[in-house]
């Protein structure tokens, strides 16, 4: 089983990358991470964080060299297919997925995404943010099919979910027909796992009808 990092490991981590951090950067967490900040969530195995631009990217990969992260040897075949922009380790086996703009090469961190997300804290120059529960929803619904892991996450999620806002930035970010599938497909096996309603199935149906 992969090693599990709690919200107090991940904190402590995340305050010595502040401590290097030379310039103000914002930075923004999806996935167990951001759920394990909000206590939805007691640990993960990794932190996934997205950036506005690839100076910001640049500027936080400087900060981890002086934190002793480094790329690993061999990237395991999960990490590869979330087709990350770089991935980094530590010692203890704790992983960074590091994403510019764009995330598993399907949703981009859109302006509505940046104004949902809660400020968590702030170390230094460094800022943290959460993205908000729809747009974690939404992450985990278009990971690759193969990771199973996602789907217990959602149904944590899933009690009072604002279902349109995922279908509002669904729609505004344009998705391809082949994209809208997947989470179509995501959202079934959710369903049939939970035999929990999910609202917005027949919207993106015919969605696909256009």
């Amino acid at each position: 089983m992969d090693k599990q990092f709690d919200a107090v490991y991940i904190d402590k981590e995340l305050k010595e990358m502040g401590a290097r951090v030379k310039k103000p950067l914002n930075i923004y967490l999806i996935g167990g991470c951001a759920m394990s900040f909000r206590k939805l969530k007691a640990t993960t195995k990794d932190m996934d964080i997205v950036f506005k631009n690839k100076e910001d990217y640049d500027l936080f990969c400087d900060a981890l060299f002086g934190a002793q992260y480094h790329q690993p040897v061999v990237v395991t075949n999960e990490y590869k297919k979330l087709m990350p922009t770089q991935v980094y380790e530590n010692k203890d086996g704790f992983h960074l997925d590091l994403f510019v703009g764009h995330v598993m090469q399907k949703l981009s961190i859109s302006k509505s995404m940046i104004k949902r997300a809660e400020l968590y804290k702030k170390y230094q120059d460094l800022t943290i943010y959460l993205i908000s529960k729809p747009d974690i929803f939404l992450f985990k619904g278009l990971a690759s099919e193969a990771r199973k892991r996602d789907l217990p996450d959602m149904e944590v999620l899933y009690p009072n979910l604002d279902w349109k806002t995922i279908l509002n930035e669904l729609e505004s970010q344009k998705l391809s027909e082949h994209l809208i599938d997947l989470f179509i497909s995501r959202l079934e096996e959710f369903n049939r796992t939970y035999n929990l309603d999910v609202p917005i199935l027949s919207k993106l149906k015919k969605m696909l009808e256009k």
